[in-house]
């Protein structure tokens, strides 16, 4: 059986992107530190490079991370693994993270050989919106998922269901799903926030915009998983609302929530979101697992 769906008293805990209060984010040493602190999986990124690889790595352009210009899909394996992660890194805020060392950037398939067979992995296909052109990433991320054997070891989420649709074709016993975000709407946001409210239950005491409650209502619809054949969805925190997780579960779907504790706040659904609080409230609200920058402190909480 796939580890994600084994029966649990509570979420289970994912160091997203590894432990980036420890370790710079989607590194091997961030990876090991998510599993010492007793997390029992990671959420990690990945895209295909030009010479089609598939790398771990969570921006399109490699500045922020490494220091250097240029698109991580338009370099070749042998210009990356000539990179490094720098030791200090820009939260999205103007300040900085320091870390110790530099850190390599990993291939997917040395994340997978190098990790414990049980320990869990939600890797996400990186995509800022949906693109035909890169339907291949899915395709080559089944390819290392049957070569490695890792079936029940991992699931796989995107934002972009050609890569998702790419996936399942190649390999049906995959464990996927789309991926919602609270900014995935764009600029029709503002224009669906002037509209009259519906007099329909708030997604979630944080937020009752017109534009929360329509991707609360897409995300408990789920019809983009369905043309996926997805079997776990991954959604923004604020966007699950108290029965979201049972209307996954009625169908016999996980459903994952990110990301609280974040060190990376450029993706911050709300800076006034107390994140103790909202662990809790996701515990309650029957969520399969929660990604998290900080495993050891919500571990600490979900076990109290």
């Amino acid at each position: 059986m796939n580890g994600f769906f084994k029966p649990k008293a509570v979420p289970l805990v994912l160091g997203h992107r590894g432990c980036p209060k420890l370790y710079q984010e989607n590194t091997l040493a961030g990876f090991r530190a998510a599993c010492t602190q007793g997390a029992a999986g990671i959420e990690l990124d990945v895209f295909k490079t030009a010479d089609d690889r598939i790398v771990v790595f969570h921006d399109d352009d490699i500045k922020r991370l490494t220091g250097q210009p240029g698109n991580i899909s338009e370099l070749t394996w042998d210009e990356i693994s000539k990179l490094s992660i720098k030791k200090s890194i820009d939260r999205g805020d103007g300040t900085l993270i320091h870390y110790q060392h530099e850190q390599p950037i990993p291939l997917l398939e040395e994340v997978i050989d190098e990790l414990p067979s049980d320990f869990l992995i939600n890797i996400e296909m990186k995509a800022y919106s949906p693109n035909w052109f890169k339907r291949s990433t899915g395709k080559l991320v089944a390819d290392i998922i049957k070569k490695t054997q890792s079936q029940n070891q991992v699931v796989v989420t995107s934002f972009d269901f050609f890569m998702l649709n790419a996936l399942e074709n190649q390999c049906p016993e995959i464990h996927s799903g789309f991926a919602y975000d609270d900014s995935m709407l764009g600029g029709l946001a503002k224009w669906i926030n002037q509209l009259p409210i519906p007099e329909l239950k708030e997604p979630t005491p944080q937020d009752l915009s017109n534009s929360h409650w329509l991707l609360n209502f897409l995300l408990e619809l789920n019809s983009v998983g369905e043309f996926v054949h997805s079997t776990v969805a991954d959604a923004e925190h604020n966007l699950i609302d108290d029965d979201t997780a049972s209307k996954y579960h009625d169908n016999n779907m996980l459903l994952g929530a990110y990301t609280l504790f974040p060190e990376d706040t450029r993706y911050q659904a709300s800076s006034k979101i107390d994140h103790e609080h909202e662990a809790l409230r996701l515990k309650s609200a029957g969520v399969d697992w929660i990604e998290t920058d900080d495993p050891g402190r919500l571990l600490e909480i979900l076990n109290s």
